[in-house]
């Protein structure tokens, strides 16, 4: 992988959905035009706002150049948002920012300097309280596979922010969020993403600040079916890197998929009210899904939970859920 550069007049194309945030959009616009590196537009996309929030970008819009609004008048949710800032972004690179969330003055620069070639991600960490445990170093995906994921638990750092993506490899390889689903459209972006380079690189600075909200998404509760789309998109990718061997891998990599289909549980079916028929029909379709990696890979409890569904025992599988979860 050569050193590449990023020329002057390439830019970076930064893309903000926008959902009734009028109250920190403020903050986040500011942190982003206050940047020390220039060479950027700021896409910020209307989703169907009701409060201030298109008058907000309306009038950064009239005083940057570099600022451009985008209604979308109806509200269609962040994945097609997001989307839309995709087809509109002229710039080399695309970052994704956050409507609630503001970045420190040399974030983008942070970026810029540590870039070394199209085929590397660079990634960053996040202060949420605190930053995260990551490891700083570049990682070759097939041959430090292991270390990248498990060292960096990187399948619960997939969402779209504090990285740095190739427009060229997110539109030629036609990399979208999928609106069809409601929750973990990011991670499977990001597993989209990583398929069509060779290294990540996770640079040694947390310039992103993430604010967690009382009306965040991850509050909610998510539908069987996205919940079931993000299992399949894990299974996959499991699948795909199915020649890296060692029980550590594998056994993360089980463990995370297993916390997507124990939410599919509690949340798209007990947490929806299913009735029985509909709660049957989905617990069969997880049947069907799971070979006996679910199986070897994780915990007692889990063993049971698994047994329990290839064996058809879907009320007492419901029931034991039912109570763990009181």
């Amino acid at each position: 992988m050569g050193k590449d550069t990023l020329e002057h007049d390439i830019h970076i194309s930064v893309i903000i959905p926008v959902y009734n945030s009028a109250e920190s959009l403020h903050q986040c616009i500011d942190s982003i035009l206050e940047q020390s590196y220039k060479d950027f537009e700021l896409l910020l996309i209307n989703d169907g706002s009701v409060d201030r929030s298109l008058e907000i970008m309306n009038s950064f819009a009239e005083k940057d150049h570099r600022v451009k609004a985008i209604d979308k008048i109806k509200n269609s949710g962040v994945s097609d948002t997001r989307n839309i800032g995709i087809s509109h972004a002229k710039g080399k690179i695309i970052c994704f920012i956050d409507s609630d969330d503001w970045i420190e003055k040399n974030y983008f620069q942070a970026f810029v300097d540590n870039y070394t070639s199209s085929d590397t991600l660079l990634l960053q960490n996040i202060i949420r309280g605190k930053t995260r445990d990551l490891h700083y170093k570049t990682y070759d995906i097939q041959k430090d596979f292991t270390e990248l994921f498990v060292r960096n638990n990187l399948l619960y750092f997939g969402g779209p922010v504090a990285k740095f993506f190739e427009r060229e490899i997110i539109t030629g390889n036609m990399i979208t969020f999928n609106k069809a689903v409601s929750y973990g459209e990011d991670l499977m972006f990001f597993l989209e993403y990583i398929k069509q380079i060779k290294a990540i690189k996770i640079i040694d600075a947390s310039l992103y600040h993430y604010e967690f909200t009382e009306s965040s998404l991850s509050r909610s509760q998510h539908s069987f079916e996205s919940l079931f789309k993000l299992h399949t998109a894990i299974k996959d990718f499991i699948f795909l890197h199915k020649q890296q061997s060692g029980k550590e891998i594998k056994k993360y990599l089980y463990q995370v998929n297993w916390d997507i289909i124990e939410a599919s549980i509690d949340q798209g079916i007990i947490g929806k009210n299913l009735n029985r028929k509909e709660a049957h029909k989905n617990l069969s379709r997880l049947k069907s899904s799971m070979d006996i990696n679910y199986f070897i890979y994780i915990g007692v409890y889990r063993k049971v939970l698994f047994l329990l569904l290839k064996t058809g025992q879907f009320q007492l599988l419901l029931k034991l859920k039912r109570n763990l979860n009181k």
